[in-house]
């Protein structure tokens, strides 16, 4: 694996390949502006060509499901950003691939949710996210992660065995969902064939289980000789992204680390 980082103003630009950074992971816009925020090709190129640096992958938080299950304009803007990545070809560096991360925005919180009505509307946007994905030669990588409706691996293996199709991959950040959800070996192992790009973050815990912060690296309890010696025999990820820094101190401390535990 190489080292990436999500893009920000913490340490400019043009110092991020002396850093040891080597591509920048980058987002379609999310909320109400939607596709008006996307960032142009242009300005994709000026960013990586201001660092030195390749494309990670390209990013997108949409819901897909409501209570009552598919969001259809989620689906359909999915599929724009799959053909938008797709357009990209020839960035993404490392990656066999150009590589869209689709993150879940969250479990619906309707008092009268459907859980079923979810699961079957999840599964039917994915496969229709994932024709468009395999027609554009896109790898779909899924991030896991305890609050959205892909919560756990065993989660994801459920959701692959409706899907069936190989455009769908992870985008594994072990801060997440483990060790709540899965287990950071289980997950690593049975996750690795189809990881495609990992996240570097950390997580701490309340006494009563919950999540009571994610942060930059090494400031929770991850086992992080663990999590990239993992990655290191289990994944075919190209890249792993930096997160959750809040000051240069931060990301190189966050680097020494990862660095430190064997990427």
């Amino acid at each position: 694996m190489k080292l990436a980082l999500m893009d920000g103003q913490t340490v400019p630009r043009a110092e991020l390949r002396g850093l040891g950074f080597e591509a920048v992971q980058l987002f379609f816009g999310s909320g109400p502006a939607g596709a008006s925020a996307d960032p142009s090709a242009a300005a994709i190129d000026a960013i990586l060509q201001a660092g030195d640096v390749a494309l990670a992958a390209m990013t997108l938080h949409v819901d897909l499901v409501g209570p009552r299950g598919r969001q259809e304009e989620d689906v359909q803007r999915l599929v724009e950003c799959i053909e938008k990545t797709a357009a990209l070809t020839g960035r993404f560096g490392a990656n066999p691939r150009p590589v869209l991360i689709w993150h879940p925005s969250g479990y619906p919180p309707a008092d009268e949710v459907d859980d079923w009505a979810v699961f079957a509307g999840l599964s039917a946007a994915l496969r229709e996210a994932c024709h468009a994905a395999e027609s554009n030669g896109v790898w779909l990588a899924v991030e896991i992660t305890r609050a959205g409706s892909v919560g756990s691996a065993e989660a994801f293996l459920r959701l692959q065995d409706h899907v069936r199709s190989d455009a769908l991959k992870v985008c594994l950040d072990a801060a997440n969902f483990v060790p709540d959800r899965t287990p950071l070996d289980r997950a690593v192992r049975v996750l690795g064939p189809d990881t495609v790009i990992a996240h570097a973050k950390d997580s701490s815990f309340k006494p009563n289980g919950e999540v009571a912060a994610y942060g930059p690296v090494g400031s929770g309890q991850l086992d992080y000789p663990r999590y990239i010696a993992l990655l290191n025999e289990h994944s075919r990820a190209a890249y792993l992204v930096l997160e959750y820094y809040r000051s240069r101190e931060d990301l190189l401390r966050a680097r020494d680390i990862v660095l430190a535990a064997g990427l």
